[in-house]
């Protein structure tokens, strides 16, 4: 199926900028994925309702597994990773500076087994705008009481913090129940389908 033949499909169900088949690098073969670029996430939305196991194309067994990319929904989250924290800092602490750029819809700060902070934090904002907003005016820029280095603040890279919850969740459930093993994390390979809305200029990195 070509580039072509994909785009006419999903524009029956959305709008679409953009499509890209992964092709292998020797033979140059499809490898049975894409990339379908819409130029918002409702428009991503219509698509993924519409075709997700829902839609079987000409030849296949089973339906196409239409879905985000990975680490796309928490980009559109407006989610960010802060570093540097004193290790006794505050949830109120870190909300209470933060809060001063906007809404913050949720806060984790990563702790150890004697719920002893990791001196880092997650928290995500009601709009990219606030976020940005808070990234440009803290990272780097500003310390907090106790601490001798500034706060790093970024973009929450999605695998990191994914490897970050399981290993907190292995910590929690090794200290829960000692004599059990540690659960390994589950490894997720690429989806067949996946939806990358732009960033409209925001800075991700």
């Amino acid at each position: 199926m070509t580039e072509a033949q994909v785009l006419a499909m999903f524009e029956e169900f959305a709008l679409v900028d953009e499509v890209n088949i992964i092709k292998d690098k020797a033979t140059r073969a499809s490898r049975g994925c894409c990339f379908v670029i819409c130029p918002s996430r409702e428009e991503a939305d219509k698509a993924v309702n519409a075709c997700h196991n829902k839609k079987t194309l000409p030849g296949a067994s089973s339906p196409l597994q239409v879905k985000y990319a990975d680490g796309e929904l928490e980009r559109l989250e407006h989610k960010l990773f802060v570093g540097m924290l004193p290790k006794n800092v505050s949830e109120d602490e870190v909300s209470a500076l933060f809060s001063k750029y906007g809404t913050l819809k949720d806060l984790q700060i990563l702790r150890g087994s004697q719920q002893t902070s990791k001196g880092c934090a997650f928290l995500k904002y009601e709009t990219k705008e606030q976020a940005l907003a808070a990234l440009e005016a803290i990272n780097g820029k500003h310390k907090m009481e106790g601490s001798s280095v500034p706060l790093v603040v970024k973009w929450a890279d999605t695998e990191k913090e994914r490897q970050a919850r399981r290993a907190q969740k292995a910590q929690s459930q090794a200290s829960n129940m000692p004599n059990a093993d540690s659960p390994h994390p589950s490894l997720f390979g690429a989806l067949p389908m996946g939806y990358v809305p732009p960033y409209n200029g925001y800075g991700y990195q």
